[in-house]
């Protein structure tokens, strides 16, 4: 028997297929309701563009979108424009659609938020859907010429329409794209879809990735999140978080407070979630895809260790063996001398010529002081491709600290709708749940500078006199939702990502260091993510291809860490 979200992918696929009247190609894209049932209006609307138009342009400009720090908001427009190009033709075939769309009209109008508190594309699917219905609802100029343009003749083409998109992102958004062979060098990453932006009720919206887009055929339930619109409002994007990743460990006061200490400046618009992935007794894990993501996730992230037993346990003897030497020793002088414990060579004359019994370095933990370190992990999707060694690479370090009797602490991080997760595997007095880092799974974006602001908030009120980060991360910032500004007389915001995304993390790391917090990180990424990891973290930065490599890289610079301490 499949499982619910089997169930209702595969009927996504059958709604587009058929509305596409071709079962011979795989949808790149798919829509979910919240409860993680297939979308029957959009997924007809995806279906009717394969069907009446040439989709090869579409899909070369969706895949150069992909690449944009706005892309989200690019292809939201350019969804929006083929819904109702495709719409005349669409329901000379399936009268029903008339019915469907005022259906997603009148569900858009109702959830509408208050018109300051909207983005551009609420604004326009607002007004678009207010006019089917008769309405009229606030535009600016700027947007009314947005409106005008992206709303295409349904006599254009595909190649007529991927040309003034391209025309619009420039007039309107000063927006080079790039080459599409400059696209297809990098991968596509999920998550950034714009058709959510077609509709008014909460959607949940995949994209699968083909060959062309760069990667590998994945499974858009096991291997992607859903998006769910912003306009839904705080209540139901916190139901929605907790739904899919796990009750928060705050009451909503707390939740409250902890907001306003943090969501600031630049973050001021955004939300916190940290959880201990645990759930309601009466929430469905056949409800929602993610949580059937997490789990299949898990799976593999267990069979990668199982096949690479061997090497890691390898890696973490080694690491445990390093951690325990700079614990005990300094600079080659013993700092505790016991009469048990660990045999000191040097010391065994003492023992027969002076009967001195304390020829052993205790096991007690760190003379440095009263320690502890966190381990932090990115979850988002530009990680993807490497979730089990990263669940590894965690694992690793989180197993070799333990065995050094440290306190140790293991969260992720991802950020979807403007809300930065924390997800809790383990805690400092939780030794043995280790494994759980097992359930470690990548989604939606990274927005870094809080993600680290949260964390930090939480080690300096830990009630450890020393305290070290570690973070796991390609550290490439990336978020949709935007950096605000008001510096200056006219607030402005940046896009969440590049040298703005990079400076924002390296103020946080900065920052804790100031508050004599110990940060390093381990690069995920490629060699060429390493001048960006070296921008925020400084040289304490490691990277080595191997989980021997990477072991023996953050020993040194833990060792160096705590030297320091």
């Amino acid at each position: 028997m499949l499982h619910a979200s089997e169930a209702e992918e595969r009927r996504a696929k059958n709604i587009i297929w058929n509305a596409a009247g071709d079962y011979d190609f795989t949808p790149d894209f798919l829509s979910f309701t919240p409860e993680g049932a297939a979308d029957l209006y959009l997924n007809c609307i995806i279906g009717a563009v394969h069907r009446y138009y040439d989709y090869r342009p579409l899909k070369d400009l969706f895949v150069r979108i992909g690449q944009l720090p706005d892309a989200a908001l690019y292809e939201g427009l350019l969804w929006f424009g083929l819904a109702h190009s495709v719409y005349p033709a669409a329901k000379e075939d399936r009268p029903v659609l008339e019915t469907l769309r005022l259906e997603y009209a009148r569900d858009v109008v109702s959830h509408s938020r208050p018109y300051w508190d909207q983005e551009l594309l609420e604004r326009l699917q607002t007004a678009y859907c207010a006019g089917l219905l008769g309405q009229t609802a606030r535009l600016r100029r700027r947007e009314k010429r947005i409106m005008e343009a992206v709303l295409f003749s349904p006599s254009l083409d595909s190649r007529a329409i991927a040309d003034q998109m391209v025309h619009i992102l420039k007039e309107f958004f000063r927006c080079r794209l790039p080459e599409l062979h400059e696209a297809r060098s990098h991968r596509v990453l999920p998550f950034r879809l714009g058709i959510a932006a077609l509709h008014g009720r909460p959607a949940f919206v995949t994209r699968v990735h083909s060959e062309e887009d760069g990667g590998g055929v994945h499974a858009p339930v096991t291997l992607t999140l859903p998006v769910l619109l912003a306009r839904s409002g705080k209540q139901t994007l916190r139901s929605w978080l907790e739904t899919n990743f796990g009750i928060s460990v705050y009451t909503s006061q707390e939740q409250e407070e902890l907001e306003r200490m943090l969501c600031t400046e630049g973050h001021r618009s955004c939300h916190l979630h940290v959880t201990r992935g645990e759930y309601r007794r009466t929430s469905s894990k056949a409800q929602n895809s993610f949580r059937q993501a997490m789990l299949f996730q898990k799976e593999r992230n267990l069979s990668f260790h199982h096949a690479h037993l061997a090497d890691h346990m390898t890696a973490i003897s080694r690491m445990t063996d390093q951690i325990r030497n700079v614990l005990q020793f300094d600079d080659g002088e013993q700092l505790y001398r016991a009469r048990s414990g660990r045999l000191i060579a040097a010391r065994v004359w003492r023992g027969i010529r002076l009967h001195d019994e304390k020829i052993f370095a205790g096991t007690t933990p760190c003379e440095k002081g009263n320690l502890s370190i966190d381990i932090l992990l990115d979850a988002s999707a530009s990680q993807m491709d490497r979730q089990e060694r990263i669940a590894a690479q965690g694992f690793i370090i989180a197993e070799s600290l333990t065995r050094c009797r440290l306190p140790v602490r293991v969260c992720s991080y991802c950020s979807v709708n403007g809300c930065t997760v924390l997800r809790i595997f383990r805690d400092y007095e939780n030794p043995q749940d280790n494994k759980r880092i097992f359930e470690y799974c990548s989604a939606g974006w990274n927005r870094d500078g809080l993600a680290i602001r949260i964390t930090g908030y939480r080690l300096l009120n830990s009630g450890y006199e020393n305290r070290l980060l570690i973070v796991l991360s390609d550290c490439s910032p990336n978020d949709d939702h935007r950096y605000s500004s008001r510096k200056g007389p006219i607030p402005f915001s940046y896009d969440y990502g590049g040298t703005h995304g990079i400076r924002d993390a390296a103020a946080e790391v900065n920052r804790l260091r100031r508050q004599n917090v110990g940060v390093l990180a381990v690069c995920t990424g490629h060699e060429k993510d390493l001048p960006a990891a070296r921008e925020i973290y400084g040289n304490d930065v490691a990277w080595a291809g191997t989980e021997e490599q990477m072991a023996d890289a953050v020993t040194y610079l833990i060792r160096e860490k705590l030297r320091r301490l």
